[in-house]
């Protein structure tokens, strides 16, 4: 089979059957009771993680399903479906087919992946989906967004092999991932290429930081695509956990701290102390309830393709970018604490500096009478 040219860059064949896929993650929430959750769209249930088995599904799962629901098609016929998670996440996926010679699919998706009238969709299904759930909303807040990208293609008019699509056509690969139509420097497509994954010679994923190449039958399609929305709503959990101790920590150093000294008191010290306090409570509470939504043991393909995933999104980096930052927060926590302890025992001094004048002035009084 001689691939197809354009210019001197060999394409991939036609797309007999594909989809594009657009994810708008939203944190809205910090829990979601999902047992609360009424009537959504056309029809809700729980969303477990269909894997394929030859991929070792037991290395994998939700200890508590999202629960995924089925909305009517919006304008050019976009499928939407909403999938919302119990640590306070909504996501929407918009989908649309996408088909034919892989020059007009790439160009399609293109125009696609920057159509405003996306997220003017998703914002608007957000609006009517919080509607209808508000009472299972636990401590909600303005939602904090991330979006994803998936160019999916479920078969070629041609078999392909992902050997090829990260050979000979990896230069058009590369450009469609980075959504360029011009061709890319070595370094650029080797690095856009980087994190990919095939189970079998006939199925490839791609990974970059915000879109995914996903070449798959139906099932591993889905399979894969659940993995890699996960992967984003943790996204958005670590930047809203990141948002909240910035606004905390630059309230807390407002507090005129070097002109506490005996004005600073015990009640301001001990408020904030008290308030660091929950704080930390708070967001460990809730980035422990994010990352165990998904159990991962062992090291199979799933598996791998999450830990992948989450190194091109930067999950780690966010974590530890938090860590520090409570790290901080412990730091103050413990200055306050100190503040107040401080302030308790000058204030009992006083008392008792007081309660022996009195004793003494009682004591005068007495022996002049």
């Amino acid at each position: 089979m001689q691939p197809a040219e354009l210019g001197t860059t060999p394409l991939p064949p036609a797309v007999r059957a594909g989809a594009f896929h657009a994810y708008f993650v939203y944190d809205v929430a910090d829990t979601i009771d999902l047992e609360r959750l009424g009537a959504i769209g056309e029809g809700s249930e729980r969303a477990p993680l269909q894997l394929r088995r030859e991929a070792s599904s037991a290395f994998i799962g939700y200890p508590t399903p999202p629960v995924a629901a089925r909305l009517p098609r919006s304008f050019d016929g976009i499928q939407q479906r909403a999938k919302i998670f119990d640590y306070g996440v909504v996501s929407i996926r918009l989908t649309q087919s996408l088909a034919g010679e892989w020059a007009d699919y790439a160009s399609h998706a293109r125009l696609l992946r920057n159509d405003e009238r996306w997220p003017v969709l998703a914002n608007e299904t957000l609006e009517r989906i919080l509607a209808d759930i508000a009472p299972a909303l636990d401590e909600p807040h303005a939602p904090l967004l991330e979006d994803y990208f998936a160019f999916e293609v479920e078969s070629f008019v041609e078999p392909v092999r992902a050997a090829e699509l990260l050979g000979p056509y990896a230069d058009a690969l590369a450009s469609l991932v980075l959504g360029e139509e011009r061709r890319l420097m070595p370094a650029e497509r080797d690095e856009a290429l980087r994190v990919a994954f095939a189970y079998f010679e006939d199925d490839l994923v791609v990974v970059q930081w915000d879109t995914a190449f996903v070449y798959d039958r139906r099932e591993g399609a889905n399979a894969v695509e659940d993995i890699l929305e996960f992967a984003n709503t943790q996204l958005a959990e670590l930047r809203t956990y990141d948002a909240l101790l910035d606004f905390e920590l630059d309230t807390i150093y407002k507090l005129d701290v070097k002109k506490s000294g005996r004005r600073f008191g015990r009640k301001p010290a001990q408020a904030a102390a008290d308030r660091l306090r929950y704080l930390i409570v708070d967001v460990l509470e809730l980035t422990d309830r994010a990352s165990n939504a998904l159990k991962i043991t062992g090291d199979a393909y799933y598996a791998r393709l999450y830990r992948g995933a989450a190194g091109r999104l930067g999950l780690g980096d966010w974590q530890r970018q938090i860590d520090s930052k409570l790290q901080s927060v412990n730091e103050m926590y413990r200055f306050f604490a100190d503040q107040a302890q401080t302030a308790r025992g000058e204030f009992m001094e006083v008392v008792i500096i007081l309660l022996i004048a009195l004793e003494l002035v009682v004591g005068v009084l007495a022996l002049r009478h």
